[in-house]
């Protein structure tokens, strides 16, 4: 991020930071600042679509060999839609990720996710309750994690940035951009 004499070194405008997304920039309060944006892993399109793209594989290459099996012409064609689903999930998957953003800004936590119908989360800083890190084996393996945010003191969490790299850094961003503009 590029530092802007008076501010933050650590935060800008959403006018000065290239890449921010338009919906952040558009939901901003007047004079709030963007102190940071992350997007899920690139790892996540591959553990969003396994399942999808499991299946569709075992299908075809079940539904290709019972046509060569049973000498019928179709396997060829068999396997070249299973190889375009697979893309398309594939695809499916990368629309999703692309929709997914995670803001800071020196007043709040943004989340945004959705391709065809999106929804946008916000919570002031100042209301959250509970900001926890969840990891799992895997997540420690690819050194991510789920930051999770909740309003209340227990019970279920109300939002979460899935997949975050090196999560425990953002987690202490959020919790530093906490102390330092907490109102």
């Amino acid at each position: 991020m590029r530092r802007s004499a008076g501010r933050a070194a650590f935060a800008t405008t959403a006018l000065e930071e290239a890449g921010v997304p338009l919906f952040a920039a558009a939901m901003l309060e007047p004079a709030e600042i963007i102190v940071a944006v992350w997007r899920p892993s690139l790892a996540w399109i591959a553990l969003r679509s396994a399942r999808g793209v499991a299946a569709i594989l075992a299908v075809t290459l079940l539904a290709a060999a019972t046509a060569s099996w049973a000498q019928q012409s179709w396997s060829s064609l068999i396997l070249q839609v299973g190889f375009v689903l697979i893309v398309a999930r594939l695809g499916a998957a990368g629309a999703e990720w692309a929709s997914r953003v995670y803001v800071l800004t020196d007043r709040r936590v943004l989340r945004r996710r959705g391709v065809l119908a999106p929804t946008v989360y916000s919570a002031n800083l100042n209301t959250l309750r509970r900001i926890e890190l969840l990891q799992t084996g895997l997540d420690r393996t690819l050194r991510t994690g789920t930051v999770t945010f909740s309003t209340r003191h227990e019970g279920h969490y109300e939002a979460a940035w899935v997949m975050v790299p090196d999560a425990e850094r953002v987690i202490a961003v959020v919790e530093e951009t906490r102390r330092r503009y907490g109102r």
